[in-house]
Parts: C-alpha cells; structure tokens; sequence
C-alpha cells in the first residue's frame, strides 16, 4: 500500500518558482531547521516542531507519508531527497540543498544533511533540513551533532527486524528507549525460536506473528498493535508503522518506531464502557465511509450484530437517497470541507433497517482526529415514537384550530414585538360577551386584557407567553379575570405561534369561557375532602390532619385521640322523618360536635351517623375524658332543627396515639371496637379502647372471613323446633333456626357465636336466604313423602325487611324454586324491625298475604309497639318472648304482661305462640291463660332435618307431668 499523498496548495504568484524563476521569502527565523526520521522507504516515521513549522502540516498531516512529496519537483524522489540513492554504502552523505514546497504553495530553498541512525545499517535515517545559508563547516558540525541526538533519543522504540529467506527472523537493531518503555537494557531483549520479541505478551504472539509472515508475503505495510510485558509485570500497549522491503539478498527487512499507547487504549476501553452503556447509538466511521465501530444500542436501532457492521460502507443503513449519494459527500467534504449534515446538529433522516425496515433517526455528525486520521461519530435516535406523537399533536391542533374557528370564545391574534411590547391585532366578537370589551377597544389598548387580571396573573400571562416566543411553542394558559361588569370568569387561552419576517413572534388563537368548569374542577375536589351534606372533612382530609398531628404529637412529647362517635337514634329519626329531615339533624349534630372540640382539634363525617373526632395536643388521657364529657353533658340536650327538638344522645369510643396505634387505620379501628362496646351498654355511652376489645375485634373479623367461606360453601342449615296446640299437643308448626355446619372445625356452631358478627358485617341477608330455602326444601319433602302437613316459620332480618323489593323477590324464587304451597310458609319478623319503619313493614307484610303467605311478630313485649300500629298488621300471630315466660312463675310482673299479650291478641283475634316453655309449670300456667301453642325445650330443642322427621313419625306430644 502506498503512503498517502499530501495535498499542497497550488503554486500561485510569489509563492514559488514561477515564469520568472523568482522564489518568495519563508516568513520565518533565518535559519529554521527541522529533523524527520524515515524508514528506508522514505515514509516519515517521527518529525520535532521544526519541521512542523518549516513545512506548515500539522504533525499528523506529515506522519505516514512519502517525504518526496514535498518536493516541489517530483523527479528523483527519495534518491533527491537523501542525496543519494536508498540502500547504497554511503559512509558520510554530503549537504546538499533541495527545493521543496510549503503546505500553502510557498518554495523553500533548503540544506539538507542526512545520517543513518544507530544501529542501522540498511534503513532508517534521520534526516535535517534548514533554511538559510550555511556559512561555515562549525554551523554543519552543530547541525549533524543536534541530528544524531535527535536520533538516539526518538521517544518509543526504533528497531529493525529481518527475515532470512529460511524464515528466521532477528531483530539486529533496537534503541535504547525499549529501556525507557519496557525497563530492560537493549542486551536483555531476547527473540524466542519462533522469532517474536519474549516481551510480547503470550495471548498477542500468535497473531503478531502471523502478521509479520503476511508481511513478507505481500511486502505491504502494517499497523502493529500489541501488549508488550515490562520488566515490573506491568502490561503496555505498543503501537507503530513497520514496512517490509525485500533486499537482494532475498532477506525481508522492516524498518519501525514502536509508540506507547497504553494510555489511549485505556482511553478507548472507557470510551467503549460509556458507548456500549449508551442509550443512544454511536457509530464510528472512518474518512472513507466505512464503519469501525457501533455501540449495542446501535446494533439494536438497525437490527444488525456488530461484526455485521464493522468494515462496511456506513451508506447501508441509510435509505434513498442518502444511500447513493452518501460518497459522493464524503468525497465533497474531504475536497472542500463543504457538509451538509457534519457540524450541523441534529438533523432528521430515514435509517435502513436489517430486515428493510424504514427508521426515523435523529442524527448528529461530528469529526475528530485519531493517531493523524479523520473519524467521524455519528449519534442516531430512534424517534418513531416522537414522530407519532408529532404526528397525534399536529392531528390534535388542526382539530383545534377548527373547532376554534365555531367556539363561542374569543379568537384572538396577538403580537410581541422585538421592543417587548405586546397587542391584540385581531380580536372578534367574543371579547365582549367574556370581559365586556369591545373588539376595537382590545386592538387598541392591550391593557385593558391586562387591567382584568390580578398583578401576579398579569405577570405570569406575560411571562408564559415570552417563554413561548423564544422556543416558539404553543401557549396555554388559564387565568382568572375581571370581567366589566364586576363578575369572575376563568379563561382558557390556546395559541399556536409563528415568526414574522421582521422579528416579531405572533399568536393566533381561543380563549375560552371555562368558568362553570373550574367550579366543576373545584367542586370535586372538594368533595374529595369534605362531606357534602355537613361540610366537615371526610376521613380522607382526616388522614391528613391525622399524619400532621401525629408529627407534632412526637415533636413536642405529646399525644393525641381518635374518637368514634355514633348517633344514638338517628335511625328513627331519617327512617320516620325522611331524609331531608335527617340531614337537618345531622348538620346540627355536626355544628354541636365543632363547638364541642374546638378549633384546634379536627371533626369528620365517617358516613351515616357516624362521626371521627381527632383531640391534639394532650399530656394526658384525664385531657381526653374532661373532652368526652363535654360532648355528652352537650347532647343530653336535644337539637333544635326548624324549631323541632331532636332527643339524641352520643355514643363514643376513643383510642389513644401512640398508646392504641401508630397510624390512622389502627387507631380508628380501635376506637370503632369501643364504639361498639358502648352501644352495647346503651345510648349516651363512653369507652376507652383496652387490649381486650383489640383481641375481640380481631376475633369478630376473623369469624366474619370465616362466615364468608362458610356462605361461599353453603354451609348454613336449618334446625327444626316444633310448636304444638296447648290443648291436644298436635305438632302445628315448626320454626327454623339458622345453625352453621363449620367445615374448618368440623363443629355445629350456634347462632349466638354468628349472627350480631353477619349482622354487623351485612351477611345476615345470605345467611337467611340458605335457610329459606333449605327449610322450604326440606317441608316440601315430607309433605310428598306425608310426613308432616304444617307451616314452617323462617325468620327474616331487619336488612331483609327494609329491602321490601328484594324480600319480595327471594320469598316468590324460592316457593317456585322448590314447589311448596305458600300456605305452608310463615315469616317471622321482629316487633323492632317491624316498629323501625312501620308503615314500610305493613306494606311488606300486606304484599306476603297476598301472596298467601302468613307473618308473625317474633319476640313481642321486647320493642316499642303501640296498638295503634299493631292492630293494622296484616299478621295472624304474636309470639312471646322467651324472657318473659321463664319467669312467670316466680315474677308477678311477666306473669302479668304475658296475660296481657295473650288477652290482647285474642281481642285482635291473633294467635299467641309461647317461646322458652321449659318445664310443665310454665305450660299449666299458658295452659290456664287459654295460650294458644308453645315452643321449648320442654316440647324439644332445635332438631336436626333428620331428628325432626322422626318426631313427626312419633305422633303427638304428650305432656310428663313432673318434668
């Protein structure tokens, strides 16, 4: 391969031999002077500054290639440069003076000395050249002794190697820097028996060599790049240029300089680490067009592996018609400098695609110069995702500017001139149905959009829109303004802008009457914190204040309560008053719960009639128990609605931070557990949360998952308790009582250790419906085997009851469902759900007789019935409490109330059923009173389908006296 030619410029007037044979004056000292070391062939290997301001090249611009090239007549090349011919025996080559040419055109007179270099007898030389005239042999002696100084401290290594023609191969010269790199004196450099220098490191050797033999093959030049192995152990790169020339004696002789470049490769170990880590892909190109390197995401954006890649035209990720004009610009930039993509900044282009994909790239192009070398970086972005949204915007703003051009708002153009001041050029009819203001008057006076807005809105209108002139990017912007009138409005402004040939930035756009959604926006999100119907926080804003109370709690060593309050009542209220009335009630309840805890402590509506309360800043629970009283001394009067009194009390239950909990959930669960227990103790209680309701609340949510599943597996059954005619003890009825088949446990678990948990947690009404159905299933079977003929009492829910839609609904499935005769069905509901909402139970209960099916009211005497309400059911039987009858016999008082209901009930003409009949002292007392049947354990306890079905078989009962 030939040495690459230098490029001079071309002679012109005064810068060279011309016509006249004149020659310029060098613009420099009078005696410049310049050193090259050559190898054999005349490729310059190493030149010192002199040189590089003798000739006007850069360093690199002169290493690597032919020194004839300077010569300003290219006849005799090398031979005229050195004086004599390559190779001959001339011991001490004369001065003598050539004429050669600068890199800007300018000739040069130069003498020229030339001594081989230590060592070397065949090839390398070291040549001086100087400008100016030599006057005396002393100048000569200085200049040849300055020269062989030069040569004998060259940084790197010098070194000629031969190859005999039977392969040997010796290295008869090496200079003394192989010390300097390596640590070892020239006399320790040893050549193995395959003719590689021992210091080259073991995992280079194979492939150095197998470079060196193709060498000779060929006789080309080669860039050798290898580690090398100092004396300490450290490892070194060494790099350099080494030409083979074949003597007449048939032996191979280089001639090199070998560099180190640990230091780089280092460099470009770093710079391939950051490359392959790169999110963008990097490409490395040489002058030629041909790629050395790309990075993993570059091997991922064109589909390519990366030996793919290296060593091919860089033209064949590129699509038409880039792709065939592509060396046509390298070629173009390398004559003229001229690019249209180099230096230029991202530009967007279409890469090619593995697979014939089309790409859209972002590509930046950048030059750098490596070891005397161009190389070009190319960094490329997939921006197929930017062009779509791209695209999906400049969809969605033609869109806009459509509809804009039919919104009732104002369309406006509005100008910034390069003075910084700004107008409306255009405005239409809008601007006086949203501010008042007459178009002509906007165009005339911006000031008057300005006068609408607050001072920080005007300052931030006009300081959006500069931002949106320097980057020319659309403006939005929402403002609140003043309209004439006086009223408030809230503006949405939209506006595309341009650039005018003058300068000026100019806006064509809409602004819009967004008031009545702001208040919208503003509304929800208020309700998002607050309750609507009281207005105090929900427990989302709670939470909130929760956190920021439990950081000063900890800061200032102090604590805080979450207090769980329930309105005692209020049920009653909203189910016999309606709900408007109920919220009237709860807006009062809530005003007295504010007064009450003050300002400094946080009220919240939890739903219902259910309220949070969160106490600050206290040292001390009696803090917190002086705060409680309050509320309840406060609600023992009643709440004035409308000139109403309201007669509720407050039931509360409180937890303490950081005693009961540490964060919100705990500790409202906590307080709700105590709510609980003080309902249960009756209106206008208190509780203080303990361990022990931690422990039953956790039970309680344990057994509800567990009735869950129990549900999910039908697991619910009935069991049977028989009710027979006090006088000739026929079986004329059943009841059925819910009982749990627990699959876990394997164990029948009783009603008393389920049902206030499926009530509490609303799964009483799938609890009911199993045995609704299993009951009528189970009467239905033996009437068709004639077992039994008698009506079967299921109990229903208060949550049952008030879902008179549903109730209805489930009742008719199931008689369908499972064939039996409504006659043959009686539903029991309690005389408190039917008292709740008693004109809603009397249409319920009207809608089962006609649909023949008979109702009764369970556990009379325990409610607040009145007999004006009571003699308008449609129901056919009253059944007393079991409380009541247990103690007939020792407690004048029940035996009375029971002889009431009974002679009650028969004036109403209403069967009465006795429940807890347990010995026959309580039946000879019904008996006398003229009771019409009883229930007990003296007649039997709930019986299972199975148990039941024989007491049927047995025949009547008969009563045992002395039981």
């Amino acid at each position: 391969m030939a040495p690459t030619k230098l490029k001079l410029a071309k002679s012109g007037k005064g810068s060279g031999p011309d016509e006249t044979g004149t020659v310029a004056e060098f613009p420099s000292a009078s005696k410049a002077e310049g050193i090259f070391i050559l190898d054999s062939n005349g490729v310059v290997l190493s030149i010192n500054d002199g040189a590089v301001e003798l000739f006007g090249f850069a360093h690199d611009d002169l290493t690597g290639h032919d020194i004839a090239d300077l010569l300003a007549s290219p006849e005799g090349g090398l031979a005229a440069f050195l004086g004599f011919a390559p190779g001959s025996e001339v011991e001490d080559p004369p001065p003598h003076t050539v004429i050669c040419r600068r890199k800007d055109g300018f000739a040069l007179v130069l003498d020229v000395r030339v001594c081989r270099l230590l060592g070397s007898s065949k090839g390398s030389y070291a040549v001086q050249v100087r400008y100016g005239e030599v006057e005396t042999e002393e100048d000569w002696q200085e200049a040849e002794s300055r020269l062989a100084g030069f040569a004998a401290n060259i940084p790197g290594i010098v070194y000629q190697r031969i190859m005999q023609p039977d392969g040997v191969i010796s290295y008869p010269f090496i200079s003394n820097g192989v010390e300097d790199l390596l640590g070892s004196p020239v006399e320790e450099i040893n050549v193995n028996s395959e003719g590689c220098l021992e210091v080259v490191h073991w995992a280079d050797r194979d492939d150095l060599m197998a470079t060196i033999r193709a060498s000779a093959e060929d006789l080309h030049p080669f860039n050798e790049e290898f580690r090398a192995i100092a004396r300490t152990g450290e490892v070194k790169w060494l790099s350099g240029i080494s030409r083979p020339q074949r003597m007449s004696s048939g032996e191979i002789m280089w001639d090199g300089v070998l560099v180190d470049i640990t230091e780089r490769k280092l460099a470009e170990q770093r710079l391939e680490m950051i490359m392959d880590h790169a999110y963008d892909s990097i490409v490395t190109i040489s002058e030629k067009g041909v790629i050395e390197s790309a990075n993993g995401s570059a091997e991922r954006l064109f589909g390519y592996r990366s030996h793919e890649l290296l060593g091919r035209n860089v033209s064949m990720l590129m699509d038409e018609p880039d792709r065939s004009r592509h060396d046509d610009y390298v070629s173009r930039y390398l004559e003229t400098g001229e690019s249209h993509l180099l230096g230029k900044g991202p530009m967007e282009l279409t890469g090619l695609r593995s697979d014939g994909a089309h790409v859209p790239i972002e590509l930046a192009l950048s030059e750098v110069r490596m070891e005397g070398r161009r190389i070009f970086i190319g960094v490329a972005r997939d921006i197929t995702q930017r062009r779509m949204t791209e695209a999906r915007l400049r969809e969605t703003e033609q869109r806009l500017l459509g509809i804009a051009s039919n919104l009732p708002g104002m369309v406006f153009q509005q100008v910034l001139h390069r003075d910084g001041s700004i107008c409306f050029t255009y405005a239409s009819e809008g601007s006086r149905e949203i501010l008042g203001i007459e178009p002509e008057e906007m165009v005339d006076d911006f000031d008057l959009f300005l006068d609408a807005l607050d001072r920080p809105d005007r300052e931030a209108y006009q300081r959006k829109l500069r931002q949106s002139a320097t980057i020319l990017e659309v403006f939005t912007h929402q403002v609140k303004v003043t309209t004439r009138a006086g009223s408030t409005k809230w503006l949405s402004a939209w506006a595309r802008p341009r650039r005018l040939d003058n300068g000026d930035v100019a806006w064509d756009g809409v602004k819009l009457d967004i008031t009545d959604r702001k208040l919208a926006e503003d509304r929800l999100t208020y309700l998002a914190y607050f309750d609507p119907v009281t207005k105090l926080p929900n427990r989302e804003k709670f939470f909130q204040a929760f956190d920021l109370s439990c950081q000063a709690a900890d800061h200032l060593k102090q604590c805080a309560a979450v207090l769980s309050l329930g309105l005692d009542r209020f049920g009653i209220i909203n189910a016999s008053m309606g709900h408007s009335v109920g919220d009237q009630v709860l807006k009062a309840a809530a005003r007295r719960l504010s007064q009450c805890l003050g300002a400094t402590n946080v009220v919240a509506r939890a739903g219902g009639d259910r309220f949070l309360g969160l106490i600050r800043g206290m040292t001390a629970e009696v803090e917190l128990v002086e705060i409680i009283d309050n509320v309840i001394r406060r609600f023992q009067e009643p709440l004035v609605v409308d000139g109403q009194e309201f007669d509720l009390t407050v039931s509360i239950g409180a937890s303490m931070y950081p005693r009961d909990g540490s964060d919100a959930e705990t500790l409202i669960k906590n307080a709700d557990a105590a709510l609980n227990r003080a309902k249960s103790q009756g209106p206008g209680s208190v509780q203080l949360f303990t361990a022990e309701m931690g422990a039953r609340a956790a039970k309680t949510l344990s057994t509800q998952v567990r009735i869950r599943h129990g549900i999910e597996k039908n697991e619910f059954v009935p069991y049977f308790q028989p009710q027979v005619d006090v006088l000739t003890g026929a079986t004329v009825g059943m009841e059925a009582l819910a009982r749990w088949q627990d699959s876990e446990s394997g164990q029948l678990i009783p009603p008393v250790e389920f049902i206030s948990v499926a009530e509490e947690y609303g799964l009483i009404d799938a609890i009911a419906e199993q045995i609704l159905l299993k009951a009528c299933q189970t009467n239905k079977a033996w009437q068709d085997e004639g077992t039994a003929h008698v009506q079967v009492a299921v109990n229903l829910s208060g949550r049952q009851f008030h879902n008179s839609r549903k109730l209805l609904s489930t009742v008719d499935q199931v008689l369908k469902e499972t064939g039996l005769d409504p006659k043959f069905l009686e539903l029991e509901l309690t005389e408190s759900s039917a008292m709740s909402d008693p004109e809603n139970a009397i249409a319920v209960v009207r809608s089962l007789r006609d649909m023949g099916i008979a109702c009764s009211i369970d556990d009379f005497g325990t409610g607040y019935s009145s007999l004006s309400w009571l003699k308008r059911f449609p129901i056919h039987k009253l059944k007393i409490d079991r409380s009541f009858v247990m103690d007939v016999i020792t407690d004048p008082n029940d035996a009375a109330i029971v002889g009431a209901v009974v002679a009650m009930a028969h004036a109403l003409k209403l069967k009465v059923v006795a429940e807890g009949v347990e010995d026959m002292r309580h039946y000879d007392f019904l008996r006398k009173l003229g009771c019409d049947q009883i229930q007990g354990y003296l007649i039997a306890k709930p019986l299972s389908a199975e148990a039941m079905r024989d007491f049927f078989l047995n025949g009547k009962w008969q009563p045992i006296r002395g039981v």
